[in-house]
């Protein structure tokens, strides 16, 4: 089996799904992703960001974004980093757009 079992559009449907997740997971958490600190706070643990206590929505929000961080370096290592990060790129707007989120706010 070829080790680049998918295409780049293969790619960016899979870490979008997960992305997907993540806003879910977000939601439920009351974490606004967008704003400047939130992911490396859930990244750290600080479970003080939640806007609503739910232990469980945490640890799977937490546990997706590391998914996502190994997905993104899958990526780098299969294709490329630049095609690694056009892809995130792509998936960061789309689910900016889904949420209602904008740059900056």
């Amino acid at each position: 089996m070829p080790a680049n079992r998918f295409m780049p559009d293969e790619w960016e449907n899979r870490l979008g799904e997960i992305d997907l997740e993540i806003l879910h997971q977000a939601a439920i958490c009351k974490i606004h992703l967008f704003d400047p600190g939130a992911v490396e706070r859930v990244l750290a643990n600080d479970a003080g960001i939640c806007g609503a206590e739910h232990g469980t929505a945490f640890r799977t929000l937490r546990g997706l974004l590391y998914l996502h961080y190994t997905e993104l370096l899958h990526i780098s290592e299969v294709l490329s980093p630049e095609i690694a990060q056009v892809i995130a790129n792509r998936v960061r707007e789309h689910l900016r757009h889904r949420s209602g989120e904008q740059p900056g706010v």
